[in-house]
């Protein structure tokens, strides 16, 4: 299995926006981090030319990134799965990778369970090794079965660097 770890794009700064009287799950991205994640969803096709299976957390900063990466591979559906909530441990998110038969899964989620979960693919340890940040990806080859410890990772880019890709 190919799994492809995003951070959601940038979104509307979490103090304010409880300020207004906006809880942190309800907090949307930003106009200029819809615009960077388009951009750099269309550029990621060069990258991973097909998502079997795009999941996201069901926070609306995580399921409205998942919907530009989903418009820029022709609409595919996207799965809200609670694992991917920053409040779950990556243990949670390694148990249901285990059951997913899909060959390449894109999972749209959160710091610090992203790099906690990149440390427990790598190293078999929940602990961070890839720092995510906003918009950024990894791209890891899982065994047919997820396992911690059992992962090698391709590649890691920042949002910019995604952005910066050429396109086909």
């Amino acid at each position: 299995m190919k799994l492809l770890l995003i951070r959601h794009a940038i979104a509307e700064d979490g103090e304010a926006f409880a300020a207004a009287g906006g809880s942190d799950a309800q907090r949307p991205l930003t106009e200029i981090g819809r615009k960077k994640m388009r951009k750099g969803a269309n550029r990621l096709r060069a990258q991973v030319e097909r998502i079997d299976l795009l999941a996201c957390s069901p926070l609306v900063r995580a399921r409205e990134t998942a919907e530009i990466i989903a418009r820029a591979y022709g609409d595919i559906p996207i799965v809200e799965r609670p694992e991917l909530d920053y409040s779950n441990p990556p243990e949670a998110v390694l148990a249901w990778l285990a059951q997913c038969a899909a060959e390449t899964v894109v999972a749209v989620g959160h710091e610090p369970q992203l790099s906690r979960l990149s440390g427990l693919l790598l190293s078999g340890e929940s602990r961070g090794l890839i720092a995510f940040r906003k918009g950024g990806a990894a791209l890891f080859e899982l065994p047919q079965r997820a396992a911690a410890g059992k992962s090698v990772l391709h590649w890691v880019l920042t949002a910019g660097q995604l952005r910066d890709l050429k396109r086909d």
